[in-house]
């Protein structure tokens, strides 16, 4: 039963890449740019090696040889990236039904089936990439040298893809490693002090992307006020005004909006679906989990949350539109719903068992 699952999961994601293909078809996207080496040519780039550098340039080099070389069309681009975010899909399931057992299969198999985090990871786009190296790197946080090479790559690609959610994972390997390391306190604290190291480097790359001169406030709030400004001048349908927003509003706009009521088209609706399910199971949970003291202290629920809640404040702070939000987010809300069901019926287990041993 759970091999077909996985069947139906593998095609149910493919599904998903023929909307996705389309979707960039009819209403255009980054992803048409990206497969044709068009959507940054400030570079002047003629050979393969000359697309090569971090974030949309990355992308370009990537799809050089399918899209260039091979003369592949876009359909098929879209079903390579299709296949390979299917498979991270398929180790991520095995992975959680493994390690949850709590979790009634049923709702597992529904969590697994939400539609956004399929649509934006079933096509050519940065998104696709930063899933497979987040299910990557979640799945094999362990202290064996196999999976921590593997945990190192995932972040490499992460670092080529978007620099800074490569600081979110550096961050979190060093608080892991902190945390819970078995070697010696000189190798831990070597092994952290090298990952320090590396995050400064991470972070200025960041920082020139940016266009930042520097960590100061001024200079954040200068780039957060340039990036709204921007996102806003299109003034499209879905934009949102986040800078008027408190910072509460912001995050919990970042997380459960739009409502179905929201937004124009039955895409925009299916979301809104999605995230008022997602909201009251997620406040659910945390009902539960205070009324309880209920906490899961396994690998993938802490850091997963951990790189959501950075994303999140992130997102929140330089987002404006809901589109753009729900493309961000897509990535990393398994996480919440993961902890979330989790924290249900754990809990709920734990109540009908002091009920019956009373």
């Amino acid at each position: 039963m759970n091999l077909s699952f996985r069947h139906a999961l593998f095609a149910y994601h493919l599904v998903f890449t023929l909307i996705f293909f389309g979707y960039i078809v009819n209403y255009g996207g980054d992803a048409l740019g990206y497969w044709t080496l068009q959507a940054d040519s400030s570079q002047g780039a003629e050979t393969w090696i000359e697309y090569f550098g971090l974030s949309t340039f990355f992308i370009q080099w990537l799809n050089y040889i399918p899209s260039k070389i091979f003369q592949l069309p876009f359909w098929a681009g879209n079903l390579i990236y299709g296949m390979l975010t299917a498979f991270a899909w398929l180790k991520l399931y095995s992975y959680v039904v493994k390690q949850f057992p709590d979790i009634p299969i049923l709702a597992l198999k529904t969590i697994f089936l939400l539609p956004n985090m399929h649509f934006w990871t079933a096509g050519v786009g940065k998104e696709s990439l930063i899933w497979i190296c987040l299910v990557l790197f979640f799945v094999h946080m362990s202290f064996d040298k196999k999976s921590l090479a593997i945990m190192c790559l995932s972040i490499v690609g992460m670092f080529l893809i978007r620099p800074i959610y490569a600081s979110f994972l550096i961050f979190i390997l060093c608080f892991w490693g902190l945390m819970h390391s078995p070697y010696a306190r000189k190798y831990t604290y070597g092994a952290i002090t090298i990952l320090l190291g590396i995050l400064v480097l991470a972070l200025r790359q960041t920082l020139l992307a940016a266009h930042l001169p520097d960590l100061s406030w001024n200079s954040l709030q200068t780039y957060l006020d340039f990036q709204m400004q921007f996102l806003g001048g299109y003034q499209a349908n879905s934009y949102i005004p986040m800078e008027k927003y408190s910072f509460s509003l912001a995050l919990f706009t970042f997380y459960f909006r739009p409502f179905p009521w929201e937004g124009d088209g039955i895409w925009l609706f299916m979301a809104g679906v999605e995230n008022i399910l997602g909201c009251l199971l997620f406040v659910t949970a945390v009902v539960l989990s205070l009324k309880e003291k209920f906490w899961d202290n396994k690998y993938i629920l802490v850091y997963g949350m951990l790189f959501l809640i950075l994303l999140s404040i992130l997102g929140s702070q330089v987002l404006n539109n809901f589109g753009i939000i729900l493309r961000y987010k897509s990535v990393a809300m398994i996480f919440l719903y993961l902890w979330a069901i989790n924290t249900v019926f754990s809990v709920l287990k734990l109540i009908l068992a002091k009920h019956f041993t009373k």
